[in-house]
């Protein structure tokens, strides 16, 4: 209506300015028939003085034009170009009022131009990668926020990588066009009405309506139909093929190899396979990511659980966060991060500490589509057994390195573990309860190869003995004292007996209490395995880096020095120490590190104390000699052997005949009869069948079938005089 009384204003203004031209033409016209009328008249007066002729009218014109001044020939003129500027102009309106019709006003022109398509004026025009036009769909709603190609849909929650926009939006993705042919369309009344319809451009027909579509791959989506149920449908040039039954009350995709699904039915998760056999069994916690053996979901307390295809729990913890790998998983908690294989065992041992909570890779956009920033805590590349570990902090990132191969030696590692140039050190075998860790100056190198711990580890007891008394067999590893005194060999990789390292450690404390090349803890638990010992007062014999020796305690709660570390050999026999110093061997008392003999020349093998004296066995020579306290030898005759009893000794020639001697008198042999006893065997102190043993008066000898027979011949002691 509006429009109507403009155009009428329009035109009475219009005929009213041509009235004003026409009055001005007439006004003109009237002083044209004056001027006219006046030379008429000039032209009859005249004719009174003149003789009549005949006279052309140009030459009445020019005639009467003379007779005007300058100012009357100025004002004709432009009145005569103003009267022709106005006929033309009052032609051109009149024609174009003559030939003007009524106009329609044509809507205004709106063009979107998107990722595939342009919306023009009502129509969606689609296009191809090169963003030529391939087909058109006339929407039946022209307006281009009710009109478009349709966005995959973003309601699942699963660990997969995002982008969102500076505000928190998640970022759309619009639906492909498939095999230039078929593409998803938004066309509804209303902006919230989800109505979806897959149209087929190319023949020009509607194939299905659904209310939502999530993308599997290029031609492969899963949609709910209009009844509520999840299916998955193939998209082929001649067909819509339905892969999954629309019988799930929801479908999810997580990409992987196998095209598994994750489904709900029943209130309850499971994984399905295109032919929608289930996979896995179903869980009631919201799966949020699967790998081929293994599931992470989240319970209702808003924490990840991980089972396995069989709902069972693989770890027995709960986590704020958990990825899987295809050997082993991250599991978070409270920003801190271990990894662990799937029986339980452990890559790491110390957390590594998060710098955010952006477990799940984020990319942020803003408003024109430009990449801000990513947000992400930590990403993990793979290189054979080695895993390189970035620590975003979102200025200078920091790099840890795991070798799984030292996690796969620790499953073989009793109640210990290796990391990175780390031991640690446990009460338990399932390795929970930690009593403490070592950091090693000399690292393990660990490889797929590895069996065991070269560098740095529990020290092995070294067997100084060399006596007719402690034949210890194989030593082993020191155990762990106290669940807290640990003796750790920690040596490089070219390493000599001069130059090995053990060290006390206070596990406790976290600190050492001292470096030797050596110890001696008598234990011999005969196994490279972890064991442990509790003791309140353990002496050992240690050789320190300067390579003297001495003898530490180990008690219930510290460690104190006991001998000097004076001597340049030392060795436990029986209740004593044989030390020596630059004056000769000594018997040290183990008791309180008195000496009971000292100075004596030559290596002492075992010891007899009597009531008055105390004896000493020694090599001299290749032969054996009893020595006193005096450091004198008894006689001077040596033996093969010699076995010190308390009141008599018993002597072995080099024809390997046993004789029994007095200390009083040791050439004189006392066995009844007076004749040696020939031996059979060779083998006279130690482990094994020996040449002899003595019991009382008795001499059992050996035989080569490894039993004992009786001697003929039994000790006589000589009668003490009165």
């Amino acid at each position: 209506m509006q429009n109507e009384e403009n155009n009428e204003f329009e035109k009475t203004k219009e005929l009213d300015s041509f009235q004003d031209l026409n009055n001005q033409i007439v006004e003109i016209q009237e002083h044209e028939k004056d001027v006219a009328k006046e030379i008429l008249d000039n032209d009859e007066a005249n004719q009174f003085f003149t003789t009549p002729k005949k006279v052309k009218l140009s030459e009445k014109i020019k005639n009467w034009w003379k007779r005007l001044n300058k100012k009357q020939h100025i004002l004709i003129i432009i009145g005569f170009v103003f009267l022709l500027i106005l006929i033309t102009v009052g032609i051109i309106f009149l024609v174009k009022n003559l030939n003007k019709k009524e106009e329609i006003v044509a809507p205004p022109e709106v063009i979107v131009q998107e990722e595939n398509y342009r919306y023009e004026n009502g129509v969606l025009i689609l296009l191809n990668n090169n963003k030529e036009e391939i087909g058109r769909y006339t929407c039946e709603n022209q307006n281009e926020n009710l009109c478009f190609v349709s966005y995959y849909d973003t309601e699942d929650q699963f660990d997969v990588e995002q982008k969102e926009y500076e505000n928190g939006e998640k970022i759309k993705t619009r639906s492909s066009i498939m095999l230039d042919q078929y593409v998803f369309i938004n066309d509804n009344p209303r902006v919230e009405d989800t109505s979806i319809k897959l149209y087929d451009f190319k023949n020009q027909k509607l194939e299905n309506s659904y209310q939502l579509v999530k993308k599997v791959d290029t031609n492969k989506m899963i949609v709910k139909n209009e009844s509520g149920l999840y299916g998955v449908i193939e998209i082929t040039s001649d067909a819509i093929l339905t892969k999954v039954d629309f019988v799930y009350n929801n479908l999810g995709f997580i990409p992987n190899d196998k095209n598994y699904y994750v489904a709900l039915q029943n209130e309850q998760n499971i994984l399905i396979n295109e032919s929608g056999k289930n996979i896995s069994k179903a869980i009631n916690d919201s799966i949020k990511s699967f790998n081929a053996t293994y599931i992470t979901a989240l319970n209702d307390a808003g924490k990840y659980v991980v089972y396995n295809y069989s709902n069972q729990k693989v770890f027995d913890d709960t986590y704020d966060f958990v990825k899987l790998y295809d050997d082993f998983a991250v599991l978070i908690d409270d920003t801190k991060m271990y990894l662990k294989f799937y029986d339980g065992s452990k890559l790491n041992e110390e957390a590594y500490n998060l710098n955010n909570r952006n477990y799940v890779k984020t990319s942020v956009y803003d408003a024109n589509n430009v990449l801000k920033e990513v947000r992400e805590s930590f990403s993990i590349e793979e290189n054979n057994d080695l895993l390189t570990i970035t620590l975003y902090n979102g200025v200078d990132n920091n790099f840890e390195i795991v070798n799984k191969a030292e996690g796969e030696l620790n499953k073989k590692l009793r109640n210990m573990s290796y990391f990175n140039g780390k031991l640690y050190f446990y009460s338990d075998t399932a390795k929970e309860t930690l009593l403490g860790s070592y950091t090693c100056a000399n690292k393990n190198n660990v490889d797929s190869k590895t069996t065991y711990l070269k560098n740095c580890t529990l020290a092995n007891d070294t067997n100084y003995e060399d006596n007719d008394y402690e034949n210890p067999g194989k030593t082993g590893t020191i155990p762990i004292f106290n669940e807290r005194f640990a003796f750790i060999s920690d040596d490089p990789e070219l390493v000599n007996e001069n130059s090995t390292t053990v060290v006390l450690y206070d596990l406790k404390k976290n600190s050492s209490l001292g470096k030797y090349r050596s110890v001696n803890t008598y234990s011999y638990t005969g196994t490279e395995d972890i064991t442990f010992s509790t003791i309140t007062d353990l002496q050992v014999v240690a050789q320190n880096q300067s390579g003297n020796f001495g003898v530490i305690k180990v008690n219930l709660t510290d460690v104190t020095g006991h001998i000097a570390f004076n001597y340049s050999e030392m060795e436990k026999l029986n209740e004593y120490y044989v030390a020596k110093d630059a004056m000769g061997y000594a018997l040290i008392s183990r008791k309180d590190g008195t000496n009971l003999v000292s100075n004596i020349s030559y290596k002492i093998r075992n010891y007899i104390k009597t009531e008055s004296e105390t004896y000493v066995k020694v090599i001299r020579n290749g032969e054996y000699y009893i020595y006193n306290s005096h450091n004198n030898a008894i006689s001077e005759k040596g033996f093969k052997y010699v076995e010190l009893y308390d009141n008599y000794f018993a002597g072995v020639n080099n024809n390997n005949e046993l004789g029994i001697f007095t200390y009083a008198k040791p050439e004189q042999n006392i066995l009844s009869g007076g004749a040696l006893i020939q031996l059979y065997l060779t083998n006279y102190y130690g482990n094994g069948t020996l040449a002899f043993k003595i019991t009382g008066d008795e001499i059992l000898v050996g035989t080569s079938d490894k039993t004992y027979t009786p001697a003929d011949q039994r000790i006589a002691l000589p009668v003490e005089e009165s």
